[in-house]
């Protein structure tokens, strides 16, 4: 925080002392400005952020709905363990937690769409929950809505699709952030990572 301040307190000097002078973002930043300024301009992925982020803060709302979360998500994990659906190994099945994502970092998007889509049955079990055991009617209907609202196709299909989207940005966005980038090579990985998105688009 501190740093960005002073690199804001700079830009202010020499734009004072010049105003001639221009100011460039990093290329990642551009990615992140212009995910942003896309994002905005779409309704349903405008809902679906907004969405994520109230289940997330009415899930992780008290100690006792966390406590929840975890203990649906250990036997979830215990349940896939038993059927030999997962695998067993150090660093593999760590427990998730409830990334909240940031505008002004898609990156954050990205891990909290994979995170909710991952702990979805918990989420589901937590909000199912807060129906029954709520103590106030505004949070029971608010608990409802949210409950039917994530069980639609809609919104299942929006998520699904954001994170196959964010994944070919995120990886894109981390690959412009090394030292070492220029401008020839930034344009060669914007066009591979249009590629990936066409091609999603086309058979994805």
């Amino acid at each position: 925080m501190e740093q960005a301040i002073c690199l804001s307190g700079l830009k202010t000097l020499i734009q004072k002392e010049s105003r001639l002078a221009h100011s460039i973002h990093c290329f990642a930043h551009q990615l992140q400005l212009t995910l942003v300024a896309v994002c905005k301009k779409c309704l349903e992925v405008g809902e679906l952020v907004l969405l994520v982020s109230n289940v997330l803060n009415v899930v992780g709302g008290s100690f006792k709905r966390m406590d929840d979360l975890r203990q649906s998500q250990a036997e979830k994990l215990q349940e896939a363990l038993d059927m030999g659906e997962i695998d067993t190994g150090k660093g593999l099945n760590q427990e998730l937690g409830l990334a909240r994502a940031v505008d002004t970092r898609w990156g954050s998007h990205y891990k909290s769409f994979k995170n909710f889509i991952n702990m979805f049955g918990s989420i589901i079990d937590v909000l199912d929950t807060i129906v029954v055991d709520a103590r106030s009617l505004e949070e029971r209907a608010k608990a409802t809505g949210y409950l039917r609202k994530c069980q639609t196709f809609e919104v299942a299909f929006m998520l699904h699709l954001m994170r196959d989207v964010l994944v070919i940005t995120n990886e894109l966005n981390a690959l412009l952030q090394k030292k070492e980038q220029d401008i020839a090579n930034a344009v060669l990985l914007v066009d591979v990572a249009r590629k990936r998105l066409q091609r999603l688009r086309d058979e994805g």
